[in-house]
């Protein structure tokens, strides 16, 4: 695990090296059924407020006796198109494919999802992600929930 992070981190700040207005995104937040999520990605601007992001999740979906016992991990890329566009801010639909394991079984998943956000004079980003998750090949089967979490450009 701490070697896929390190391999993950180190392709950011690679590709980051290269790209111009590149942001690093960093949510955290509550997912149902009882999971708690963290993610940390890599978004690469397209033309017209399009983007596509590049990403690594860990989360928690506990149960009353053991806390951590329902670990899980995953990656994935998303496109994110463009709905709607604001002073201030722009709502986006981010879909792509994930993979990732829980409790030691592996699976491949597809995320939908809305994201707005909303961005400061200095060029960093607020946002709110509504992520819906679907699973395949084990029992975490759907995912959904709320995410807040910042975008930072390098």
């Amino acid at each position: 695990m701490k070697k896929l992070l390190f391999l993950f981190v180190c392709a950011v700040m690679t590709i980051g090296a290269s790209a111009q207005d590149a942001k690093l995104s960093i949510n955290a937040g509550f997912q149902f059924p009882s999971t708690l999520n963290t993610t940390v990605g890599y978004e690469h601007p397209l033309s017209y407020g399009n983007a596509v992001e590049l990403y690594g999740e860990v989360g928690n979906h506990w149960r009353k006796h053991d806390f951590w016992k329902g670990y899980f991990w995953d990656g994935g890329i998303v496109y994110k198109q463009r709905l709607a566009r604001y002073k201030n801010g722009m709502l986006r639909f981010r879909f792509g494919p994930q993979f990732g394991a829980v409790e030691r079984k592996f699976f491949l998943g597809l995320e939908a999802s809305f994201e707005y956000s909303y961005v400061f004079r200095n060029g960093c980003e607020f946002v709110i992600t509504q992520k819906n998750n679907v699973n395949f090949v084990h029992g975490d089967t759907f995912r959904n929930g709320l995410l807040l979490g910042m975008k930072i450009p390098f």
